[in-house]
């Protein structure tokens, strides 16, 4: 039993719950549980760094797990989920004729931003083009949008 006992200190236990949560990550859908691992391996460093209780360990193991859900999720969402494919596998056509905003002035031989469902854009342009102004979708080179202004009678 003396054996084992050197085994059961408080930051091998929250490194390997730390490491079971995150092999059920993998087995999970959505991404949740890799919040929980980064919480165990902080207060598995705290335990290193300190001699806690198990009261102020539990304490930091939720503090730490809930702020990094609240400050991370988002990121790692956009990240490690979605429905990114490669810019040969998008049609070409896709976007063509499509209307968009202007979010940052275009200029000739200037590129700016133009959002396009949700997503902001590079954009290029012949001819001046200003913030809050619409445009049309043109063609595309790679993920740089070619656009022309709207005319009025479009709106």
């Amino acid at each position: 039993m003396e054996g084992l006992s050197a085994y059961l200190k408080p930051e091998l236990i929250w490194f390997l719950v730390g490491f079971a949560m995150l092999i059920v990550e993998f087995a999970a859908p959505g991404i949740f549980f890799v919040f929980f691992a980064i919480g165990a391996w902080i207060t598995a460093i705290a335990c290193l760094a300190f001699d806690l209780n198990l009261t102020a360990q539990l304490l930091i193991f939720l503090v730490s797990s809930v702020l990094s859900l609240l400050l991370l999720r988002r990121k790692f969402q956009r990240v490690f989920t979605g429905t990114a494919i490669s810019t040969e596998e998008m049609p070409s056509d896709e976007f063509i004729g499509k209307k968009a905003v202007v979010k940052q002035t275009i200029t000739p031989g200037r590129p700016g931003k133009v959002e396009l469902h949700g997503s902001t854009w590079t954009a290029e342009a012949d001819e001046p083009i200003e913030e809050n102004e619409y445009v049309v979708v043109s063609g595309r080179d790679g993920l740089v949008l070619q656009v022309t202004k709207q005319q009025k009678e479009q709106i």
